[in-house]
């Protein structure tokens, strides 16, 4: 640690602190602790005394909002932005695969797709991502397979693309940020 020259340290006795003490609080329209109050005054300074209670409750009170709202804020944890260019990318990765390898294709597409973006992305996405692979997977199960939707199989389907979407996108996001953060350590 280093050693910060640039302090200056002012020592001062216990009777100097309760002069300026007392000076404050007579300019705050407080009277000396020693000095018998008047009734009206000691309505007056209770009556200050209450407001500046209610006001520092006040102010804790909003702070504390402040701060559930910025914990509350969707972007905190989920960015729209993100999710949408996911959804871009992993759509065409799964169109990409399919065209390329025909048996196995959207899965493979989906997953090299993650990786990339786990790969170059310095920020952590999996809500963002998790939730673009299972947007893909349920609309491209449903888009492939509509005969059996339709016949009254929709939920099995559903839950099929969701998996492999999930699956899929969460594998290959993490094999990504795992090969990133290994490149990216120091030794």
């Amino acid at each position: 640690m280093s050693n910060r020259s640039d302090e200056v340290t002012e020592s001062r006795d216990t009777d100097d602190l309760l002069e300026e003490t007392d000076r404050l609080l007579s300019d705050a329209g407080f009277e000396a602790a020693d000095a018998e109050p008047s009734p009206s005054a000691a309505t007056d300074q209770s009556d200050v005394a209450a407001g500046a209670a209610h006001d520092r409750e006040s102010t804790t009170a909003s702070s504390r909002l402040a701060g559930l709202r910025s914990w509350l804020a969707v972007d905190t944890y989920f960015s729209p932005k993100a999710f949408v260019a996911f959804v871009l990318l992993l759509g065409a990765g799964l169109f990409a695969g399919a065209t390329v390898i025909p048996i196995a294709g959207r899965i493979i597409g989906i997953l090299g797709v993650a990786f990339t973006i786990g790969l170059l992305s310095s920020k952590r996405r999996y809500l963002e991502l998790t939730a673009a692979g299972t947007a893909v997977g349920a609309v491209s199960a449903v888009a492939s397979h509509a005969f059996l939707a339709v016949a009254g199989s929709f939920q099995a389907v559903v839950a099929v693309g969701v998996t492999v979407g999930l699956v899929a996108s969460l594998v290959g996001y993490y094999f990504g940020r795992d090969l990133r953060d290994g490149l990216t350590r120091e030794i």
